[in-house]
């Protein structure tokens, strides 16, 4: 079974920022990506909600400096 994720405009600006900031993490980046379209429960990505004001989104894990 595959997902869909849906990216906000202001998502994609961000992210792209990102990708010029660490072209290096790219590949990792879409890696965890096409994962977590797969599964997003994959032990890998470490999905985990977040808390205070940002408790209705959740967090991945790109590699261990990145989420």
């Amino acid at each position: 079974m595959s997902f869909r994720i849906i990216y906000p405009e202001s998502y994609l600006k961000r992210a792209a920022k990102f990708a010029r900031k660490h072209p290096d993490v790219l590949p990792q980046y879409e890696k965890a990506l096409k994962l977590l379209e797969l599964n997003p429960f994959h032990p890998s990505l470490r999905l985990h909600c977040l808390s205070g004001s940002l408790s209705d989104l959740h967090s991945i894990s790109i590699n261990i400096s990145y989420r």
